[in-house]
């Protein structure tokens, strides 16, 4: 498959033109708010449905073990009655145990003793005492039937009758005795029921003991489905026990037992929800999420509010921040995992495992620290209401503390090695010095402190992995430019910078200088010399198009300019702007860099030619348009593009001054800089007073620095040995190559 052929970006028509201009896409919404308001819609969105996933997931007790305990208080959110099923089934157990157990008269095993209690009474009784029975044979087998359907426990089965429950004999005839007889009463109330007043006592005795034996394997058998029965209807009479609760009454309370009557509270309150309060509790989400949005952006425009300027960088932060929310919610969900399974067993060890790290180390290196404070507030307050709702302020606290001192910490790192190891080490301390106090709790606990340890390690490492990958990720999809990217970008092994070398080796020196002495004046303000070093490097690639037209390539160009009209040179001395920014977008050159070679010489105008044109004019009818004399790009911004713009002017007037000396240096950076103000140059920038002349100081010491002059000492053939070396005249700089 053609891969090619589903991208959009990048195909033609059979004109050769492109169908969907990326370039023209890209400018068009960098020029725009349209992102800026989508990032925000898309953040607030991400933050309210996380919130609403979040709150449904704490309140589903499926998860949770038996004798767990709550790690938040939950409050009712709407007025419904449950049944205690554990009051219920304790009063129903009570009316089981009430009912008596079931014995059954088996036919089969009465036959067999019916039949050796008549041979007794008709053989063995009158043989062994010499007394008749004063009853005929019919009124014998009655008594005898009288006797075992009235039941005969076994003696085993007598012994283990509990004494606090009835017993029901069911005859065969479906009547039910409620007295238990063992062997020995049942053999007296034979006895009794033969009605043998002259029976003498021991006789009497002696054949209690002989029925008794006859009988000691009893005639019942326990019927336990009747029991059952019996117990299962006392059980359904019992009505259940109703509770009731208003709305906003606390359901359970923290470190409070999760019991049955606690689950079967919560199944009622969600069937007693109304059908809409879906969209209720999502209404009340987004409304708390734009609260909290909306505060941190107000802060974040007062503080730095260039940002909404610039809808490339306020997308990037944006997207991170939902990854940092994303990843936070994801562990969250992890956690739930380890917790249902029993891996993990007590719940405040889930701060161990929340990758706040990850979020903060990402924002500052693609934003900076200054962002990441503000977008770490937005990030640990949505996690805190995520997590723990009930504790969220105490969470947020602790969340805030390790996203800013991360950001601290992770700041102006220039390559990624150090970015790993700082954010693996701030992960792990902050994460153990902030929540110091859960430790503490377990100190006498050494399993669940190992446990801790391997937590925090691999969640350390974790959050340094996957953003040190985000920021690839970011560098590469959104083209952002990081401090680390641009620290490789400023290798002079680049293809570009190989090619500037071998073709424009004059402009290849001339960017060095500049680089050099924006990166000195950028580190004496502390802002970002690696940036600015970078885009200086950069700033005049567009130059490789015609560098026989560059003094600094050519030494002959200035007879190649005096043979062509002013207007066609000053379109090639433009051009170099327009052709650097397509080289740019050609080796995918980031954003930053892209703004340098634009904005290096903003929109100043191109003197030389523009006089010279005015001279050529004197008499002639067609005008002189001063906006064809200037460049097309606007005045810098930020600090380093400033700096690289100052830098490239200052050093390239100072290769033009003959004999130049430190008080001709330091007047001729003097008056770019007055040129400069005057022109409009730097009304958009954002260097102060005291930047500005720090800068102006730091040029004029470098360049007194490059220009110095040399010593000259003696030649070897000198007639005085003893001669000192000599101070050799300055010289200028095309001299001196």
């Amino acid at each position: 498959m053609d891969w090619k052929k589903l991208i959009p970006f990048g195909r033609r028509n059979r004109g050769g033109k492109s169908l969907i201009d990326r370039e023209y896409i890209e400018e068009s919404l960098e020029a725009s708010p349209v992102p800026v308001v989508m990032v925000i819609i898309l953040l607030w969105a991400v933050s309210s449905v996380l919130l609403l996933l979040s709150e449904n997931r704490q309140r589903d007790l499926t998860v949770w073990q038996g004798n767990q305990r709550a790690p938040f208080s939950v409050w009712a959110r709407t007025n419904f009655s449950y049944e205690d099923t554990t009051a219920t089934e304790a009063l129903r157990d009570q009316a089981r145990a009430g009912e008596p157990l079931f014995f059954k008269v088996d036919e089969k095993i009465c036959e067999g003793l019916r039949s050796a209690l008549r041979n007794y009474f008709d053989n063995d009784f009158n043989r062994k005492y010499g007394v008749s029975l004063q009853t005929d044979h019919d009124q014998l087998l009655k008594d005898i039937d009288v006797i075992l359907y009235h039941g005969i426990f076994s003696d085993s089965d007598f012994a283990g009758l509990p004494e606090d429950k009835p017993v029901r004999i069911i005859t065969p005839n479906e009547t039910f005795y409620a007295v238990a007889h063992d062997a020995r009463s049942s053999a007296k109330n034979l006895i009794d029921l033969l009605n043998l007043p002259n029976l003498p006592p021991h006789i009497a005795e002696s054949a209690v003991n002989d029925i008794q034996t006859l009988l000691a394997g009893g005639n019942l058998i326990f019927d336990q489905k009747a029991t059952d029965a019996a117990a299962v209807a006392a059980a359904a009479k019992v009505p259940p026990v109703i509770k009731e609760r208003k709305r906003g009454e606390l359901l359970i309370e923290r470190h409070q037992a999760i019991t049955r009557e606690v689950v079967d509270m919560f199944e009622a309150e969600k069937a007693a929800l109304p059908s809409g309060y879906g969209l209720v509790l999502l209404g009340n989400q987004l409304i708390l999420s734009c609260l909290l949005l909306m505060l941190a952006l107000f802060f974040l425009y007062r503080v730095y509010p260039k940002i909404f300027k610039t809808p490339r960088r306020f997308a990037t932060g944006g997207f991170a921040i939902i990854l940092g929310l994303l990843a936070n919610f994801g562990a969250f969900q992890l956690f739930f995992y380890f917790f249902r399974h029993g891996i993990v067993s007590n719940y405040e060890l889930m701060l161990f495992m929340i990758p706040i790290p990850f979020g903060a180390a990402l924002l500052t290196a693609l934003l900076g620290n200054r962002t990441t404070i503000f977008a770490g507030f937005l990030v640990a307050s949505i996690s805190a209401l995520m997590i723990l709702p009930d504790r969220s302020f105490e969470l947020a606290i602790r969340w805030f503390a390790i996203a800013a001192l991360t950001a601290l910490i992770t700041r102006n790192l220039n390559n990624y090695r150090s970015f790993f190891i700082r954010t693996f080490f701030c992960g792990a301390l902050l994460t153990t010095i902030i929540n110091i106090d859960i430790l503490y709790s377990f100190y006498n606990r050494p399993e669940i402190l190992k446990f801790i340890l391997i937590t925090v390690l691999a969640n350390s490492f974790i959050c340094a992995m996957t953003a040190l990958l985000a920021v690839f990720a970011f560098e590469l999809i959104f083209n952002t430019d990081t401090s680390m990217s641009l620290m490789v970008l400023s290798d002079y092994n680049h293809p570009l910078l190989e090619k500037l070398k071998r073709e424009a080796p004059g402009t290849m020196f001339h960017s060095m200088t500049v680089a050099t002495l924006a990166e000195d004046a950028a580190r004496a303000i502390k802002a970002n010399p690696i940036r600015a070093k970078a885009g200086a490097l950069f700033h005049d690639i567009g130059k490789l198009s015609m560098p026989q037209y560059f003094v600094e390539n050519n030494v002959d160009s200035p007879k190649e300019h005096m043979k062509m009209p002013p207007q066609r040179s000053c379109g090639i001395i433009r051009g170099h702007v327009k052709e650097g920014l397509n080289l740019a977008r050609e080796y995918r050159l980031c954003s930053f860099v892209r703004e340098a070679i634009v904005t290096h010489h903003g929109d100043d105008l191109i003197s030389f030619f523009y006089r010279r044109a005015l001279e050529n004019s004197n008499g002639d009818n067609l005008p002189v348009i001063e906006a064809q004399f200037r460049y097309d790009g606007e005045p810098p911004v930020n600090k380093e593009l400033t700096i690289i713009s100052l830098a490239d002017a200052c050093e390239a007037a100072s290769r033009s001054l003959n004999k130049p000396t430190p008080a001709k240096l330091e007047t001729l950076v003097n008056d770019i800089f007055i040129g400069r103000l005057r022109g409009g140059q730097l009304r958009n920038s954002e260097l102060t007073t005291n930047e500005l002349d720090i800068v102006r100081e730091c040029f004029i010491a470098d360049l007194i620095s490059f220009h110095h002059g040399r010593i000259a000492y003696q030649k070897e053939n000198s007639d005085d040995p003893t001669a000192l070396p000599l101070e050799e005249q300055s010289a200028s700089g095309s001299e001196k190559k």
